[in-house]
């Protein structure tokens, strides 16, 4: 870890550091801020700690009445500080990180400006598009300081593949699969809510074969550097996720997990199950020269929007440019989140006089509502267009194709916070533009690809950080396809996650 310098020697430096061990709360996800970030993220409905309960009798008198004129009372002892701070956090905590200018990122990091879930549950775990970590000017003091948190996770999964695609056999698959995830978090804030921030997450697997991409063990998520005003805008550069629309599955399908990819044959005739789409052509990190560029503004506290574009060099084409743009809005009232955007790009090969290109589009939609503490649960639907064409200018129509995704989920807590259900059911759909010329029950038709996946999940966390979750899932993809023929293959999937957030 780095550290602002100043003026103190090594041991008042390593007196101070103890002293911020003692009351630095670690940073998680899943805790609550202590106090709301800003005066307009307000809830009139939270609880004031300093408000005695209903019917608590009121203290007696620390001198009687009568005696009160002649004998003076000992000085009461005084009450740490309860005050709401900048940051979410206590006095004393802000003075000790204003000091070392280093610090695990608190609760109040993850901001909740409207409830963002159940507790514990995955839309609780979701920022929905709030600016995090938030990292407030403290003791209203200009400063750089330096924010530390990340997740550690393996997955015991397993699957069984029933095959009915031609000269496939039955597949059993077991797999592990752990990653963590370290995230450095350098802050300045200027007066007025001004700040610049950059984020960088370090990203390490537990297979230790060489990405076959980048030929290293170690790989990254966010890199980005960020400017703007707290609660009212920013601008950020770099490599980073968009809004998060319509691709919220609930407690089950995560990314990089053996459940997502559905009946899914390593090896064999069977083509690869569709993905489905979920505005996520532009959604997700880049790779290759590609960098994302996004504005963000909260002109309320309700609503949010983003504009998110890519230019640099992609990989859809021979030696590409790219370019798209993604606009997308969120509207949060806390117990109702509803969520809709809009996505085109295109790319092309450098040379100029090719005519070769790439081009993608789509939109999707979301609602999600919250009955806090009880049940949160939401549905959407997403479509999305490719048209690839070649180097003659000529429509590849079995690469162009139409693809879409909808479906539900549902998370419950049965009144016991650390225990927490979820049941989720997609259905994702691809069509090619290749009709089938020739004589046969498929003639006529386009080569579809669709699969549904439902899954059951339930969660326990464990000293509000350590997180153990089950999933079980099943999935169908039908596929009708003019040299493959017609067939389902169907996965029955069991995963065994622990999770670790700090």
């Amino acid at each position: 870890m780095t550290s602002r310098r100043n003026r103190c020697g090594l041991g008042v430096a390593l007196s101070i550091g103890s002293l911020c061990l003692s009351f630095n709360a670690p940073a998680r996800a899943q805790d609550e801020p202590a106090a709301n970030p800003t005066p307009a993220a307000s809830d009139a409905s939270a609880p004031n700690p300093a408000e005695a309960p209903a019917g608590t009798p009121a203290e007696k008198p620390a001198v009687a009445p009568e005696k009160a004129t002649t004998e003076a009372a000992p000085p009461a002892p005084q009450a740490p500080p309860t005050e709401a701070t900048a940051s979410g956090t206590s006095v004393e905590r802000e003075k000790t990180v204003s000091l070392l200018g280093i610090e695990l990122l608190p609760g109040s990091a993850y901001p909740a400006v409207q409830t963002r879930g159940i507790k514990y549950g995955s839309l609780w775990l979701t920022f929905h598009g709030q600016q995090w970590p938030y990292m407030p000017q403290i003791a209203e003091k200009k400063g750089l300081r330096v924010g530390f948190s990340g997740s550690l996770w393996s997955d015991l999964s397993y699957t069984h593949i029933t095959a009915e695609s031609r000269g496939d056999h039955d597949q059993k698959r077991w797999l592990t699969q752990t990653r963590g995830v370290l995230r450095v978090t350098p802050t300045y804030n200027a007066d007025n809510g001004w700040f610049a921030q950059g984020n960088a997450e370090f990203v390490v697997h537990g297979d230790m074969q060489p990405d076959p991409l980048t030929k290293t063990l170690g790989s990254t998520d966010d890199l980005y550097v960020r400017v703007g005003k707290w609660n009212v805008f920013d601008v950020t550069v770099g490599r980073f996720q968009g809004w998060e629309i319509a691709n919220h599955f609930g407690m089950g399908l995560e990314q990089n997990t053996l459940e997502r990819a559905g009946a899914l044959f390593q090896g064999g005739s069977a083509a690869r199950p569709t993905d489905g789409y979920g505005l996520s052509y532009f959604w997700d990190r880049q790779d290759s020269l590609l960098g994302g560029y996004a504005v963000h503004v909260y002109p309320t506290k309700y609503l949010r929007a983003e504009v998110l574009g890519h230019l640099g060099a992609g990989t859809a084409t021979s030696n590409p440019y790219q370019l798209d743009i993604r606009p997308a809005a969120i509207l949060d009232v806390g117990w109702m989140k509803l969520k809709a955007g809009l996505e085109y790009g295109k790319a092309k090969p450098q040379d100029v006089q090719a005519l070769q290109s790439d081009t993608r589009s789509g939109y999707g939609f979301a609602a999600q509502f919250v009955v806090n503490p009880w049940v949160e649960f939401g549905g959407s639907f997403a479509r999305g267009f490719h048209d690839a064409v070649d180097n003659k200018g000529q429509a590849l129509l079995e690469a162009s194709d139409t693809v879409s995704t909808y479906g539900g989920f549902l998370n419950a807590s049965p009144g016991y916070e650390p225990l927490v259900f979820g049941l989720g059911a997609f259905n994702n759909t691809r069509e090619d533009m290749r009709p089938d010329n020739a004589t046969g029950p498929h003639q006529g038709k386009n080569d579809t690809n669709d699969q549904l996946q439902l899954f059951g999940a339930v969660q326990y966390t464990l000293w509000q950080q350590l997180y153990f979750k089950f999933v079980l899932s099943h999935a169908s993809n039908h596929v009708e396809h003019f040299s493959q023929g017609i067939y389902t293959n169907s996965g029955l999937s069991g995963r065994f996650r622990a999770m670790i957030l700090f």
